[in-house]
């Protein structure tokens, strides 16, 4: 009896140890492409959302910048940049046709769908680089993993972030140079329309 107490005593120790490395030792590559699809099909499948992007100042752009990204399934996109005083740009794709106005009203032109996904690419084409352990934020478990800034220099600009864990829907992200938040997951209200007016220019 007591080499039996001994031997499952050992088993649960040796258990406990690997659930303990497990946790210490970093995710793999596997664990963060398997969360990547899963994240880009979350915000692929939401009906709407809203992505508000915030870009600290730098030696060239000192203000700063700000981008409202909003998504509204299947197929209505909006963008728009505001870079400081006199430089704003606001984009709008319906379908394949997109417009453009900076400031001297409403421009319209059709896309290939290549082009359009391109553009879109940013908000959808999330590259996850890590995944990290769950953390706790105002009272809630979520999932955590470090994305590569597509708005950074280069690939080693890493923002680190949260997720739901039911729906792997990205929350928030934070940076030395941007942050990121997620906000209005099917939100019935939010729409997108054709601008009036518009003047063509590819015709």
């Amino acid at each position: 009896m007591i080499a039996r107490k001994v031997f499952t005593g050992a088993a649960y120790a040796a258990g406990a140890a690997l659930v303990l490395l497990a946790q210490i030792l970093p995710a793999s590559a596997d664990d963060a492409s398997v969360l990547q699809t899963k994240i880009r099909a979350a915000l692929r499948t939401a009906k709407s959302f809203v992505e508000t992007v915030t870009i600290k100042g730098s030696p060239g752009h000192p203000l700063g910048g700000a981008a409202t990204l909003t998504v509204v399934a299947p197929n209505r996109f909006r963008q728009f940049v505001n870079g400081g005083p006199g430089d704003s740009d606001d984009t709008i794709i319906i379908g394949d046709d997109v417009y453009g106005n900076e400031g001297k009203g409403w421009d319209v032109l059709n896309w290939t769908d290549r082009l359009v996904t391109d553009f879109e690419g940013d908000v959808f084409a999330v590259r996850v680089s890590s995944v990290g352990p769950d953390r706790t934020v105002d009272g809630k478990t979520v999932g955590s993993f470090a994305m590569i800034d597509p708005h950074g220099a280069t690939d080693n600009d890493i923002l680190q972030c949260t997720y739901e864990k039911s729906s792997f829907r990205p929350l928030a992200c934070t940076g030395i140079m941007s942050t990121i938040k997620y906000a209005s997951y099917d939100n019935p209200t939010l729409a997108i329309e054709a601008p009036k007016n518009a003047r063509r220019t590819d015709k």
